[in-house]
């Protein structure tokens, strides 16, 4: 068995408010960045990977990261938030004074195409381009570990910075638990909190054969989350 780690870190609070903010490019607020800084520095083991959002309060401070850790940066657009559209940007309270009745049918059932607002992603799509986001960094992962040759190599551990709601999404294909309302409408993830992944192959050595082109055949992999956790907040 081979298996590996990934842990997720959402962005820490971002400049603007509280508003909807899911493509809407904003940066970090310096008490953000600082969040970020203390979560990575309480995850056990080195991380072998980075992987990111390409949005600038996720990537910024992977970029800093990677090169403070002398490690390559994979930026993955399927790893961005998704988009409100025409609600991107606006504060929760002008979206609901605009148009009351869609906002909550939006959060009481997001997984219904028609709430989705105008111009914006539906959850479902959101759901399947987060899903192939995931995927890819599960594979990155099986490659490195089959071309490794050190025994701890095995227990790599990749990072991933990235957004609530593909926190969710992830949450939900690992718990098999798609279109989930409660997973998006009624849970809290704190900015900076961090959510880890286990990722497991379970095959014969014989099973896994080297192909063409440095390609190798990857059993299915298995998946265990271990729930969000939050980084206490330093007394002074």
């Amino acid at each position: 068995m081979k298996q590996a780690r990934i842990v997720f870190l959402r962005h820490g609070e971002c400049e603007g408010g509280e508003i909807a903010r899911g493509q809407i490019d904003v940066a970090l607020t310096e008490q953000g960045r600082e969040k970020m800084h203390q979560a990575v520095s309480c995850v056990p083991l080195p991380f072998m990977q980075i992987f990111s959002s390409p949005l600038v309060r996720c990537q910024h401070f992977a970029t800093s990261i990677a090169q403070q850790l002398n490690l390559p940066l994979t930026v993955l657009p399927a790893l961005q938030e998704v988009n409100f559209g025409v609600w991107d940007g606006q504060t929760y309270d002008a979206i609901y004074h605009a148009s009351p009745s869609q906002f909550d049918a939006y959060w009481q059932d997001p997984w219904h195409v028609a709430n989705t607002p105008e111009n914006g992603e539906s959850l479902v799509d959101f759901y399947q381009r987060v899903q192939q986001g995931f995927m890819a960094v599960v594979d990155s992962m099986w490659h490195t570990l089959y071309a490794a040759d050190e025994p701890e190599a095995n227990h790599q551990q990749a990072l991933v910075v990235t957004h609530g709601g593909v926190m969710r999404c992830i949450m939900a294909y690992v718990l098999k638990s798609s279109q989930n309302n409660g997973l998006f409408a009624n849970l809290a993830i704190p900015y900076a909190a961090i959510m880890s992944v286990d990722v497991y192959w379970d095959a014969p050595s014989d099973d896994v054969t080297s192909l063409v082109d440095n390609q190798t055949h990857q059993p299915k992999a298995t998946f265990r989350l271990n729930w969000p956790q939050i980084v206490p907040t330093e007394t002074r």
